[in-house]
C-alpha cells in the first residue's frame, strides 16, 4: 500500500486524508460516485468513533469497504417528503417517482415509455429490459388519474420522461441524480435507481404478506430471492432476535 508521508496528503472530507495519487487510484478502481460514497461513509464512521483501526490508512479503509446495497424507503413519511420535493422541482420527476413506486417497474423500463403506452390504459405492456420477455404491469386508479393529468396536451408518440433539450428519454444516470438529490434532502439513505422498485415490493409485502405473488411480479427465481431483494429477510431476523430472550 501507499506509504506516503502525511505531508503529501490533503483533506478530501473533514476526516479523510489521501494523497492525490491515492485519490486517483480510488477513482479509477471504484468510479467517482462509489469513491465519493465511501468517503462519506468513512467520514461518518470517524465522527462516531468507529474508524476501522486495523486499516493502516484511509486509503486502505476505503478500498476494503463493501458497497452499500440500494434499499427500499421503509418510512411512508419519507416517501411523502420525497414526493413533495420532486413535485416542487419538476412534475416530470415527480411522475417518474410515483410511477416507479406504484408499478414495480425497473427504471430501464420506465424511461423509454411513451405517452401512448400509458394514457387511457389499465396496464403497461412492455418487453422487460433485463429478461427481454413480455410483461404486463397493472396501473392502479391513482396512477391512471395522475397519467391523465400529466399527459394533457401531449401526443401519443412523445416520451413520458423526455429531456427538455433533446426531447429524448432522460438517461439512467440523470434519473439516479434526480432521485439521489431528493433523497438527500428528505433524509433517505442508500437510494438508487432500484429504490422505486424495491420500495414498491417492500410495502406490497408489508400489506399483503404474499411473497409468492411478489415473486411473480418481479420474475424472481424464488421467494427467498424476492424477500432478500426488498430487504425483508434481514429485517425479520432483526425483529425476531430483538423479541427473543432466554
Amino acid at each position: 500500500m501507499n506509504t506516503a508521508s502525511e505531508s503529501n496528503k490533503k483533506n478530501y472530507a473533514d476526516y479523510i486524508r489521501l494523497t492525490e495519487k491515492e485519490f486517483q487510484k480510488l477513482t479509477e478502481r471504484l468510479g467517482a460516485h462509489q469513491t465519493k460514497h465511501r468517503m462519506k461513509r468513512l467520514n461518518d464512521m470517524k465522527l462516531k468513533g468507529k474508524r476501522p483501526f486495523k486499516m493502516k490508512s484511509d486509503f486502505q479503509a476505503l478500498l476494503a469497504m463493501t458497497p452499500r446495497m440500494v434499499e427500499p424507503i421503509r418510512e411512508k413519511r419519507t416517501i411523502e417528503t420525497m414526493k413533495q420535493i420532486l413535485r416542487n422541482r419538476s412534475y416530470r420527476d415527480y411522475f417518474m417517482f410515483i410511477l416507479g413506486l406504484n408499478t414495480g417497474l425497473r427504471v430501464g423500463d420506465i424511461l423509454p415509455l411513451k405517452v401512448g403506452d400509458v394514457r387511457g390504459k389499465r396496464y403497461i405492456n412492455i418487453i422487460e429490459e433485463k429478461t427481454n420477455k413480455p410483461k404486463r404491469f397493472p396501473l392502479n386508479r391513482d396512477i391512471r388519474e395522475y397519467t391523465t393529468d400529466y399527459t394533457i396536451g401531449m401526443s401519443d408518440d412523445e416520451y413520458l420522461f423526455a429531456s427538455r433539450m433533446t426531447k429524448q428519454p432522460i438517461q439512467r444516470d440523470r434519473a439516479y441524480k434526480i432521485l439521489k438529490d431528493a433523497a438527500e434532502e428528505a433524509g433517505a439513505e442508500y437510494v438508487g435507481t432500484h429504490t422505486m422498485r424495491k420500495t414498491f415490493g417492500y410495502h406490497f409485502y408489508k400489506k399483503y404478506k404474499d411473497a409468492s405473488m411478489l415473486q411473480k411480479i418481479f420474475n424472481h427465481s424464488s421467494q427467498s430471492v424476492t424477500l432478500k431483494y426488498i430487504g425483508i429477510s434481514q429485517e425479520e431476523i432483526d425483529d425476531a432476535i430483538d423479541d427473543f430472550s432466554l
